[in-house]
Parts: structure tokens; C-alpha cells; sequence
């Protein structure tokens, strides 16, 4: 039986704010080996661990981040007030240098760290890609550098070694074709998007699909050469006495 991989989607995000220091740790803490999380730029070109360009979903306050410096979004809460009022109030947006040193405390995690369409638009790809490798090149083995834009994919490899992941929007021949010029190290996709009982398109990569939150969903994935399922619920996930048997034992 294919046993697969979890990733945790934005930290453990069923059950903490997502993309926060906290949520993320919890993820390691319960087995995780993989970890996925969003990278914008700020006002003054340095990066904070969030989603969203606008600041009201995750945090409860209007505002947006590329009108905001590093030093001012750290202030703000992250805590996800409409979904867990005030029980994670202490959690503010992580900067990614947090983040970073986090990870350097679990050496056996990957990580998945998304750099946003939003961001590579708003300040330009040879702007945002130098800094943000020249960030990540302390933790290199541990990092896996995804994004939707093509462009900076092609960056990574063509810049640095870096291992990079493209995720798609379409599952087509064009795709497909943009996929073998590329060479990424890993395609990720939405996993509706992937016809039914078909294994994906064969490569030199790796398959990611997101968000399953069934146990029995993630390993049928894994019996069709699916090996990386990422998922909002990790933690639960990894009770499943099979999904169980691929967590990692972080010596701290």
C-alpha cells in the first residue's frame, strides 16, 4: 500500500489561524514532516507570512499589506477573530525570518513556502526573488519554493538550486506542456481538479494535491501515484492508524 506524505496547508488551519507561528508549530509537534505557507512582500520589501493581500479576513482590521511596513504588520493580531474570537489574541503576523527560525528547530521538516502572485506583480520578480532566496538559504534543504507564477519558477531554476514547486490553475495540454519546459521538482494542484481514478500526468516531479481532509480520500490519492497530500486538518489526519505511519519524531 502507497502510504502518503502530509503537508500541513497553511500550519494545522483547521484548528488555529492559519499561516501563524502557533499553527504551524502544532503541525510539527503532532508529526508533521511538511508544512505549506504563504510569503508576501511589505511596504519596504521584506516578507511576512500571510495569505491575503487585504488585512480584514485573517486579522479583524482594514488594511493592506503592500501599504504597510514589516515593523507596522507586526503589530497587527492574526488570530482570525470571525472564527475563533479571542482564543489565539496573542498571535500576530509572523515575519518570515520567524518562521525561518522556527524551522531551524525541526530540521526534518520541508517546507512548502509559497510566494504570492500578488506580491511578484506589485513589486516585480527580479525585485522580490533575490531577497527572497538570499532569506531562505539558511534552511535550502528544508525549503521547497512554490508559486501559480510560472515566471518565478523559472527564476529559481534558472538562479539558484533550489528545489521549486509550480501550482496550477489548469489541468490541460497546455499545462501540461508549460510543465515539461519548466521541470519543476513538484506540480501541486487542487485535487478536483485531476480527473477521477486517473493517475496524474507522468514526469520528472512529484504530485501535491490539495485539500483533503479524508483519510481514505489521501490514501486512495497515494495509490495513484500521489505521494504529497496537503491538508487544513493534520493533525487529525494523522490519527488514521495508516496515515499514522508516516510522522516524523522531532528531537527537541
Amino acid at each position: 500500500m502507497a502510504i502518503p506524505h502530509l503537508v500541513a496547508h497553511r500550519g494545522f488551519m483547521d484548528q488555529y489561524p492559519e499561516n501563524t507561528l502557533i499553527g504551524i508549530e502544532t503541525a510539527f509537534q503532532c508529526g508533521g514532516c511538511y508544512v505549506e505557507f504563504d510569503v508576501q512582500c511589505t511596504a519596504d520589501g521584506k516578507f511576512v507570512v500571510f495569505h491575503d493581500t487585504e488585512l480584514e479576513r485573517t486579522t479583524g482590521v482594514s488594511g493592506n499589506v503592500f501599504e504597510m511596513t514589516q515593523k507596522e504588520l507586526k503589530k497587527i493580531r492574526a488570530h482570525e477573530p470571525n472564527r475563533f474570537s479571542l482564543a489565539f489574541f496573542n498571535q500576530r503576523i509572523p515575519t518570515l525570518e520567524e518562521v525561518v527560525r522556527l524551522l531551524q528547530h525541526y530540521p526534518k521538516v520541508t517546507a512548502f513556502i509559497e510566494i504570492k502572485e500578488e506580491s511578484l506583480q506589485q513589486f516585480g520578480i527580479k525585485n522580490i526573488m533575490p531577497a527572497l532566496l538570499k532569506q531562505l538559504e539558511i534552511i535550502h534543504q528544508q525549503c521547497v519554493i512554490i508559486s501559480f507564477d510560472a515566471a518565478a519558477i523559472n527564476y529559481v531554476k534558472d538562479h539558484s538550486d533550489f528545489q521549486a514547486g509550480w501550482v496550477l490553475n489548469n489541468y490541460d495540454d497546455e499545462t501540461f506542456s508549460k510543465a515539461n519546459q519548466l521541470k519543476p521538482e513538484y506540480l501541486i494542484i487542487n485535487h478536483r481538479k485531476i480527473p477521477t481514478n486517473e493517475a496524474p500526468w507522468q514526469g520528472e516531479w512529484h504530485w501535491m494535491i490539495y485539500d483533503v481532509t479524508d483519510p481514505e480520500l489521501a490514501i486512495h490519492y497515494a495509490s495513484h501515484n500521489i505521494p504529497l497530500i496537503e491538508t487544513r486538518d493534520i493533525c487529525s489526519m494523522l490519527e488514521h492508524p495508516v496515515l499514522a505511519l508516516n510522522t516524523c519524531q522531532h528531537d527537541l
